[in-house]
Protein backbone atom coordinates (compact mmCIF):
# COMPACT_ATOMS: atom_id res chain seq x y z
CA UNK A 1 0.00 0.00 0.00
CA UNK A 2 1.33 3.40 -0.52
CA UNK A 3 0.43 6.10 1.40
CA UNK A 4 0.65 10.39 0.46
CA UNK A 5 0.83 12.63 3.50
CA UNK A 6 0.37 16.42 3.14
CA UNK A 7 1.72 18.47 6.28
CA UNK A 8 3.76 15.83 7.78
CA UNK A 9 6.25 18.16 8.64
CA UNK A 10 3.98 19.70 11.31
CA UNK A 11 2.92 18.97 15.14
CA UNK A 12 0.32 16.18 13.96
CA UNK A 13 2.04 15.10 10.98
CA UNK A 14 5.04 14.13 12.56
CA UNK A 15 2.71 12.09 15.26
CA UNK A 16 1.26 10.68 11.83
CA UNK A 17 4.12 9.30 10.41
CA UNK A 18 5.10 7.64 13.73
CA UNK A 19 2.07 6.00 13.74
CA UNK A 20 2.11 4.94 10.57
CA UNK A 21 5.54 3.33 10.55
CA UNK A 22 3.97 1.34 13.66
CA UNK A 23 0.77 0.68 12.54
CA UNK A 24 1.08 -0.23 8.92
CA UNK A 25 5.07 -0.98 8.80
CA UNK A 26 4.78 -2.35 5.63
CA UNK A 27 3.09 0.85 3.25
CA UNK A 28 5.12 2.74 1.50
CA UNK A 29 4.56 6.65 2.84
CA UNK A 30 5.06 9.62 0.40
CA UNK A 31 5.78 12.83 1.97
CA UNK A 32 4.48 15.72 -0.14
CA UNK A 33 6.97 17.85 -0.77
CA UNK A 34 5.43 20.46 -3.66
CA UNK A 35 3.42 24.09 -2.86
CA UNK A 36 0.11 22.53 -2.76
CA UNK A 37 -1.42 25.85 -4.01
CA UNK A 38 0.44 25.80 -7.24
CA UNK A 39 -1.86 23.26 -9.88
CA UNK A 40 1.05 22.80 -12.27
CA UNK A 41 3.23 21.76 -9.74
CA UNK A 42 0.73 19.28 -8.05
CA UNK A 43 -0.48 17.95 -11.59
CA UNK A 44 3.75 17.51 -12.32
CA UNK A 45 4.13 15.26 -8.98
CA UNK A 46 1.40 13.51 -8.55
CA UNK A 47 -0.88 13.06 -12.07
CA UNK A 48 0.81 10.27 -13.00
CA UNK A 49 1.96 8.58 -8.76
CA UNK A 50 -0.32 5.60 -8.00
CA UNK A 51 -1.58 5.79 -4.35
CA UNK A 52 -3.58 4.32 -2.74
CA UNK A 53 -4.44 6.60 0.02
CA UNK A 54 -4.03 10.45 0.66
CA UNK A 55 -3.96 11.55 4.40
CA UNK A 56 -3.97 15.10 3.97
CA UNK A 57 -2.94 17.24 6.76
CA UNK A 58 -1.60 20.40 5.12
CA UNK A 59 -3.39 23.26 6.30
CA UNK A 60 -2.38 27.16 7.46
CA UNK A 61 -3.88 26.70 10.94
CA UNK A 62 -2.19 29.11 13.39
CA UNK A 63 -4.68 32.16 14.37
CA UNK A 64 -2.64 34.84 14.12
CA UNK A 65 -1.20 33.79 10.36
CA UNK A 66 -5.08 33.27 8.21
CA UNK A 67 -5.96 37.02 10.30
CA UNK A 68 -2.83 38.55 8.75
CA UNK A 69 -3.34 36.70 5.29
CA UNK A 70 -6.79 35.22 4.55
CA UNK A 71 -6.28 34.76 1.20
CA UNK A 72 -3.33 32.77 1.55
CA UNK A 73 -5.48 30.91 4.38
CA UNK A 74 -7.80 29.70 1.78
CA UNK A 75 -5.36 29.07 -1.03
CA UNK A 76 -3.87 26.71 1.15
CA UNK A 77 -6.56 25.07 2.85
CA UNK A 78 -9.22 24.97 0.31
CA UNK A 79 -6.75 25.56 -2.95
CA UNK A 80 -4.83 22.91 -2.02
CA UNK A 81 -7.21 20.40 -0.99
CA UNK A 82 -8.38 21.26 -4.64
CA UNK A 83 -5.23 21.11 -6.11
CA UNK A 84 -4.54 17.59 -4.96
CA UNK A 85 -7.54 16.07 -5.56
CA UNK A 86 -7.58 17.83 -9.45
CA UNK A 87 -4.18 15.93 -9.84
CA UNK A 88 -5.31 12.87 -8.48
CA UNK A 89 -8.24 12.50 -11.30
CA UNK A 90 -8.68 8.98 -12.66
CA UNK A 91 -6.82 7.77 -9.41
CA UNK A 92 -9.21 5.79 -7.03
CA UNK A 93 -7.19 6.32 -3.92
CA UNK A 94 -9.29 7.19 -1.01
CA UNK A 95 -8.92 10.59 0.59
CA UNK A 96 -8.25 11.31 4.37
CA UNK A 97 -9.37 14.92 5.39
CA UNK A 98 -8.20 16.78 8.76
CA UNK A 99 -11.33 18.60 9.47
CA UNK A 100 -11.07 21.04 12.60
CA UNK A 101 -14.03 21.82 15.31
CA UNK A 102 -14.06 25.02 14.49
CA UNK A 103 -16.44 24.28 12.19
CA UNK A 104 -19.12 23.69 14.87
CA UNK A 105 -20.63 26.68 16.99
CA UNK A 106 -20.37 25.96 20.73
CA UNK A 107 -23.02 23.80 22.34
CA UNK A 108 -23.63 23.35 25.37
CA UNK A 109 -24.11 19.42 24.77
CA UNK A 110 -21.42 17.29 23.26
CA UNK A 111 -21.58 17.73 19.73
CA UNK A 112 -22.26 15.22 16.98
CA UNK A 113 -21.07 15.08 13.61
CA UNK A 114 -24.74 16.12 12.06
CA UNK A 115 -24.73 19.49 14.66
CA UNK A 116 -24.76 22.49 12.19
CA UNK A 117 -21.67 23.86 10.66
CA UNK A 118 -21.40 27.33 11.80
CA UNK A 119 -17.42 28.67 12.11
CA UNK A 120 -17.28 31.67 14.13
CA UNK A 121 -13.56 32.02 12.58
CA UNK A 122 -11.74 32.41 9.62
CA UNK A 123 -9.80 29.74 9.80
CA UNK A 124 -13.34 27.55 10.64
CA UNK A 125 -14.65 28.88 7.43
CA UNK A 126 -11.66 27.89 5.41
CA UNK A 127 -12.28 24.50 6.58
CA UNK A 128 -15.92 23.57 6.13
CA UNK A 129 -15.47 25.12 3.30
CA UNK A 130 -12.36 22.74 2.26
CA UNK A 131 -13.79 19.78 3.85
CA UNK A 132 -17.18 20.21 2.06
CA UNK A 133 -15.97 20.88 -1.44
CA UNK A 134 -13.43 17.69 -0.75
CA UNK A 135 -16.55 15.93 0.15
CA UNK A 136 -18.68 16.84 -2.91
CA UNK A 137 -15.35 15.74 -5.53
CA UNK A 138 -15.09 12.82 -3.24
CA UNK A 139 -18.97 11.65 -4.20
CA UNK A 140 -19.11 13.00 -7.83
CA UNK A 141 -15.92 10.67 -8.53
CA UNK A 142 -16.15 7.83 -6.87
CA UNK A 143 -13.83 8.33 -4.18
CA UNK A 144 -13.96 6.71 -0.54
CA UNK A 145 -13.96 10.40 1.77
CA UNK A 146 -12.86 10.25 5.80
CA UNK A 147 -13.22 13.90 7.28
CA UNK A 148 -11.37 13.13 10.76
CA UNK A 149 -12.76 16.52 12.75
CA UNK A 150 -10.05 17.37 15.47
CA UNK A 151 -10.77 18.92 18.68
CA UNK A 152 -8.48 21.12 20.76
CA UNK A 153 -5.09 19.33 20.18
CA UNK A 154 -1.96 20.48 21.86
CA UNK A 155 1.39 19.01 22.45
CA UNK A 156 4.95 20.10 24.05
CA UNK A 157 6.37 20.81 20.64
CA UNK A 158 3.48 23.51 19.83
CA UNK A 159 5.25 26.72 19.14
CA UNK A 160 3.55 30.36 17.72
CA UNK A 161 -0.26 31.15 18.82
CA UNK A 162 -1.36 28.09 19.97
CA UNK A 163 -3.43 28.04 23.74
CA UNK A 164 -0.44 25.90 24.90
CA UNK A 165 2.88 27.65 23.87
CA UNK A 166 1.22 31.15 24.93
CA UNK A 167 0.56 29.75 28.07
CA UNK A 168 3.85 28.44 28.48
CA UNK A 169 5.69 31.43 27.66
CA UNK A 170 3.45 33.16 30.09
CA UNK A 171 4.17 30.70 32.97
CA UNK A 172 7.84 31.73 32.33
CA UNK A 173 7.67 35.19 32.50
CA UNK A 174 5.06 36.63 34.15
CA UNK A 175 4.90 36.14 38.40
CA UNK A 176 2.89 33.55 38.95
CA UNK A 177 2.59 35.30 42.73
CA UNK A 178 0.26 37.78 41.07
CA UNK A 179 -3.45 37.02 39.44
CA UNK A 180 -3.15 35.46 36.31
CA UNK A 181 -5.60 36.88 34.24
CA UNK A 182 -7.26 33.79 31.34
CA UNK A 183 -9.56 35.36 29.08
CA UNK A 184 -12.15 32.47 28.47
CA UNK A 185 -10.85 30.55 31.43
CA UNK A 186 -14.32 29.03 32.18
CA UNK A 187 -14.84 27.77 29.06
CA UNK A 188 -15.16 24.28 28.67
CA UNK A 189 -12.99 22.41 26.11
CA UNK A 190 -12.26 18.78 24.18
CA UNK A 191 -8.12 18.74 24.86
CA UNK A 192 -6.26 15.70 23.48
CA UNK A 193 -2.59 15.02 22.90
CA UNK A 194 -1.43 15.34 19.35
CA UNK A 195 0.29 11.93 19.32
CA UNK A 196 -3.07 10.42 20.96
CA UNK A 197 -5.12 12.40 18.34
CA UNK A 198 -2.72 11.31 15.12
CA UNK A 199 -2.78 7.88 16.24
CA UNK A 200 -6.70 7.80 15.64
CA UNK A 201 -6.62 9.76 12.52
CA UNK A 202 -3.90 7.10 11.34
CA UNK A 203 -5.71 4.44 12.37
CA UNK A 204 -9.29 5.53 11.01
CA UNK A 205 -7.42 5.99 7.61
CA UNK A 206 -6.55 2.47 8.03
CA UNK A 207 -10.04 1.49 8.64
CA UNK A 208 -12.66 1.18 6.14
CA UNK A 209 -14.97 4.10 7.84
CA UNK A 210 -15.95 7.08 5.38
CA UNK A 211 -17.64 10.08 6.31
CA UNK A 212 -17.02 12.14 8.90
CA UNK A 213 -15.94 11.52 12.54
CA UNK A 214 -15.05 13.84 15.76
CA UNK A 215 -11.49 13.12 16.48
CA UNK A 216 -11.50 14.07 20.70
CA UNK A 217 -11.15 12.44 24.06
CA UNK A 218 -14.78 12.78 24.85
CA UNK A 219 -13.77 14.38 28.54
CA UNK A 220 -15.00 18.14 29.46
CA UNK A 221 -12.33 20.66 31.02
CA UNK A 222 -12.47 24.17 31.61
CA UNK A 223 -9.42 25.94 30.17
CA UNK A 224 -8.93 27.43 34.13
CA UNK A 225 -7.96 23.63 34.85
CA UNK A 226 -5.67 22.72 32.06
CA UNK A 227 -3.87 25.80 32.15
CA UNK A 228 -3.59 24.99 35.96
CA UNK A 229 -2.17 21.17 34.90
CA UNK A 230 0.48 23.01 33.07
CA UNK A 231 1.90 25.27 35.89
CA UNK A 232 4.23 23.43 38.39
CA UNK A 233 3.35 26.22 41.07
CA UNK A 234 -0.53 26.52 42.05
CA UNK A 235 -1.94 30.09 40.45
CA UNK A 236 -4.93 32.35 41.17
CA UNK A 237 -6.53 32.29 38.14
CA UNK A 238 -9.48 35.45 37.61
CA UNK A 239 -10.87 34.10 34.15
CA UNK A 240 -12.34 37.09 31.57
CA UNK A 241 -14.71 37.38 29.21
CA UNK A 242 -17.27 34.94 27.65
CA UNK A 243 -17.01 31.33 28.36
CA UNK A 244 -18.53 28.56 26.36
CA UNK A 245 -18.60 24.93 25.57
CA UNK A 246 -17.05 22.90 22.23
CA UNK A 247 -16.78 19.21 23.37
CA UNK A 248 -16.85 16.04 21.09
CA UNK A 249 -19.82 13.59 21.32
CA UNK A 250 -16.93 10.52 20.05
CA UNK A 251 -19.48 7.60 19.51
CA UNK A 252 -18.62 7.44 16.02
CA UNK A 253 -15.06 7.40 16.77
CA UNK A 254 -15.41 4.62 19.70
CA UNK A 255 -17.96 2.46 17.27
CA UNK A 256 -14.99 2.98 15.21
CA UNK A 257 -12.04 2.39 16.70
CA UNK A 258 -13.30 0.29 19.87
CA UNK A 259 -11.03 1.07 22.96
CA UNK A 260 -9.36 4.68 22.46
CA UNK A 261 -7.03 4.37 25.75
CA UNK A 262 -7.93 8.32 26.13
Amino acid sequence: MRILVTGAGGILGRHVISHLARLSPDAEVIINKVDLTSLDAVRAQYAAAAVDKIIHLAALVPVASVKADPARAYAVNVGGTINLLSALEGQKASFVFCSSSHIYAPSAEPICEEAEKTPASLYGRTKWQAESVAADICDATGRAFLATRLFSIHDPAQTGSFLRPSIERRLANEDLTQPFDLPGGDSIRDFLPAEKAAEYVVRLALSSATGPVNVASGNCTTIRDFVQGLSPHPLEIRATGSADTLVANISRLRQILGDLNV
